[in-house]
């Protein structure tokens, strides 16, 4: 058994089935619940991309909206400013935002160590 074929769903079904067939006595239980687990991650899967595409589909009409406002109606004067606004609407969340989360368990251990430091140069002198 290869690794590349673990790397899809259809992949992983296979194996499942085929290592559930090859025991002695095959549960359809165990096969059932296969299954329903597959359709399940595909039907998530689905979920996800009309979310996706009607996002964009909202973002897209923001952009006309703003264009309309901007310049009345959409004429071909104005198709370079519709264009310019949907692509940057569709651009903007294109770039993950980095945060940097500290856990609270290094700040605490952070703050102990300083005041344990503070304490030890004061008491020094």
């Amino acid at each position: 058994m290869s690794f590349n074929i673990l790397k899809t769903r259809r992949g992983k079904l296979i194996h499942k089935i085929t290592k559930e067939l090859e025991n002695s006595n095959p549960s359809t239980e165990v096969l059932i619940n296969i299954f329903n687990e597959y359709e399940s991650s595909n039907l998530d899967t689905i979920k996800k991309l009309k979310r996706e595409r009607s996002i964009e589909s909202k973002k897209i009409t923001g952009a006309l909206k703003q264009c309309i406002r901007a310049h009345g109606p959409i004429t071909l004067q104005f198709l370079g400013s519709a264009t310019k606004r949907i692509s940057g609407a569709l651009l903007t969340d294109k770039t993950k935002k980095v945060t940097i989360k500290i856990p609270l368990i290094n700040f605490i251990i952070g703050s102990v160590v300083v005041i344990t430091l503070l304490t030890f140069l004061m008491f020094k002198n």
